[in-house]
């Protein structure tokens, strides 16, 4: 089934439901369902600047935008917004005068999860590390996924 619409694809959706539309209404409205958490969330924690609970919300969220066809959105653009807040994270603990031994440990810890990841997006993500790019990225998540809510209540509607 070709893709008619501009954010999101349902093809993964189509696959694991094997075509049963009312499985996918259901994942369609759990989905739909979640987006004020996120929205808040972003938001609350942007206010905060609790860059680990954005970054766990990226993270959560990324697996709700996959499904839904969202690749970049997800494999790039929430993933990078989970590595830039566990870098500013990362950041603020180095620059601490007397880091305590929760500090250390907390620092091994964003150390670890940083390996894995090649030298070139670990240098973009140092050089994007900025709440203006937190900023950025929450946005283009709300933009996105709000067109998406709209494309899915379309297909909810058929």
């Amino acid at each position: 089934m070709p893709n008619q619409f501009n954010v999101i694809n349902l093809t993964y959706l189509e696959s694991i439901s094997e075509g049963d539309n009312e499985i996918i209404k259901e994942l369609i409205n759990i989905f739909i369902d979640q987006m004020p958490e996120f929205f808040d969330g972003f938001e609350e924690s942007f206010e905060q600047k609790d860059w680990m609970k954005i970054a766990a919300l990226a993270h959560k969220a990324k697996s709700s935008v996959l499904s839904m066809g969202m690749d970049d959105l997800g494999n790039r653009d929430l993933k990078n917004l989970e590595l830039i807040c566990k870098q500013m994270v990362l950041n603020d603990l180095e620059n601490k005068q007397d880091p305590e031994a929760a500090d250390e440990a907390e620092i091994e810890k964003i150390r670890k999860s940083f390996k894995g990841y090649d030298q070139e997006r670990i240098d973009w993500i140092k050089d994007n590390c900025s709440e203006n790019k937190i900023k950025e990225l929450i946005e283009l998540f709300n933009d996105t996924c709000n067109e998406a809510v709209k494309e899915l209540n379309a297909f909810l509607e058929n």
